[in-house]
């Protein structure tokens, strides 16, 4: 054991005491100081959360009021932590902050990022289950994407369908929860029939070396037993089950995995034809046309890339380029329609518009997608950049300045200098030198090389 170890221990001993005693806060800090000394143990964190609700008295908000401008603190202090990736220091941070509210949503989610980068899988778990449970942030979509994706990584695979059909109950549009929810039901599936446990080839191939000895060696293309086959396994269900739409979503989405772009498409068919044209199951269909032909493009860039001089493989690879981006317009300008409250479909509609300098239908879209506080910097920052590229300097330096409050350089690094430095552009062009100067100075303290700032300060302290 290591001295840090032996450390931690101790402190959990005498804080299980503390505990009996009902002396909270010094429970809370000897579990505090066990929980950063050895992070991965679980054990530590449930003692520490426990002991927090207790001090309380489980009245689900911490200290209160009192406690706001030192979280307001935290929350900074946290963020230039995370923009940095420093995740013992996120970690101890978000720690701190959840001794003055334990049930703090944001600070339990952070702490569960901080153990999953690092490997802490199980005190991560705790940690966002902590943060969507019902004295946290339940309906919090974002949270339980991350949780989802979390449980995914660690192979929960049943409690993370539970969480992505959550997440699809929260957004009926979020066609990423649907597939999620999709994929996890199927490795479900998989993992109970055994099929990922055999530890060598020698255990896969046990069954079909008695079979071969007995003379009952099965016959081409079926399993050797249940769970050693997922495909064969997905088509026994579906001749017992043959009506069952889910069996088919889950082969389509095996085949989706093998990138058997054909098979898939078949099985989704069927599904669709036993649903009865279902809306959901037909984006599906959709969705699996767009990703192969981004598969067809990425295959077309290689080739361009590595025949600069061939005008036909060059010309091949632009002309399908423009045929993908057509089709994703028109899929995704469908679903705007179906669904008008969805800004995150307005914004990837837009972006597409703006690849083609469609700038009449890009601008209103992205007016629309800023309305999302999770989209409102990228969407502002493209709003602008449409204005200027269509000739309306006063209206872009708007958004430009709009943005400005919103933005830091530890978190939207690129996205700061960009914005400073159009500003900077309209601005010098205006003729207002003190305030061009005032942008361009943002973007020099933080990047000496960046574009041609320098030139552009020095050009402006010449004119002055």
């Amino acid at each position: 054991m290591s001295g840090a170890e032996d450390i931690a221990k101790q402190c959990w001993q005498r804080g299980t005491k503390a505990v009996n005693s009902e002396d909270y806060d010094y429970a809370t800090d000897m579990f505090h100081k066990a929980a950063i000394l050895v992070p991965d143990n679980l054990a530590y964190r449930q003692s520490l959360r426990a002991a927090e609700f207790k001090k309380y008295k489980n009245n689900g908000k911490g200290a209160g009021m009192m406690s706001k401008p030192k979280l307001v603190s935290l929350r900074q202090k946290l963020s230039r932590a995370r923009s940095k990736k420093e995740w013992d220091e996120v970690d101890r941070i978000a720690e701190e902050a959840l001794k003055l509210n334990p049930w703090d949503a944001a600070f339990n989610a952070s702490v569960g990022e901080a153990c999953q980068e690092r490997g802490y899988n199980t005190v991560a778990i705790f940690a966002y289950r902590t943060a969507t449970g019902p004295m946290g942030e339940p309906e919090n979509a974002k949270l339980l994407r991350e949780f989802g994706h979390l449980l995914m990584e660690d192979r929960q695979f049943n409690e993370a369908a539970g969480i992505w059909n959550k997440v699809h109950k929260l957004d009926p549009t979020d066609g990423h929860a649907r597939q999620m929810m999709t994929a996890a039901q199927f490795e479900q599936t998989i993992k109970q029939g055994n099929f990922d446990e055999a530890q060598t080839t020698r255990d896969v191939m046990t069954d079909a070396e008695i079979s071969s000895r007995l003379g009952t060696k099965p016959k081409r293309g079926e399993a050797d037993a249940p769970g050693q086959d997922p495909e064969q396994d997905l088509l026994h269900q579906i001749r017992k089950d043959p009506k069952s739409v889910e069996l088919h979503q889950k082969l389509a989405h095996y085949y989706e995995t093998k990138d058997q772009f054909d098979k898939a498409y078949e099985a989704l068919e069927k599904a669709l034809e036993l649903s009865k044209g279902d809306r959901a199951i037909h984006e599906l269909v959709e969705d699996l046309e767009l990703k192969q032909k981004n598969k067809e493009l990425d295959h077309l860039k290689d080739e361009a890339r590595k025949q600069p001089d061939n005008e036909e493989t060059q010309k091949a690879y632009s002309r399908f380029a423009r045929k993908l981006l057509d089709r994703e317009i028109e899929v995704m300008a469908e679903r705007v329609l179906r669904y008008p409250q969805d800004k995150r479909l307005k914004y990837e509609l837009a972006r597409r518009y703006k690849k083609l300098n469609r700038w009449s239908d890009a601008i209103p879209l992205y007016q629309q997608a800023s309305l999302d506080p999770r989209l409102e910097v990228d969407a502002l920052v493209s709003l602008g950049n449409c204005f200027l590229k269509d000739g309306k300097s006063t209206l872009a330096k708007k958004q430009f300045l709009k943005v400005v409050p919103l933005l830091s350089y530890e978190e939207k690094p690129d996205r700061f200098k960009e914005v400073h430095y159009l500003l900077g552009r309209i601005l010098e062009k205006e003729g207002d030198r003190k305030s061009a100067e005032d942008h361009y100075g943002e973007i020099l303290a933080v990047d000496y090389d960046y574009r041609d700032v320098r030139a552009r300060l020095e050009g402006l302290d010449e004119k002055s």
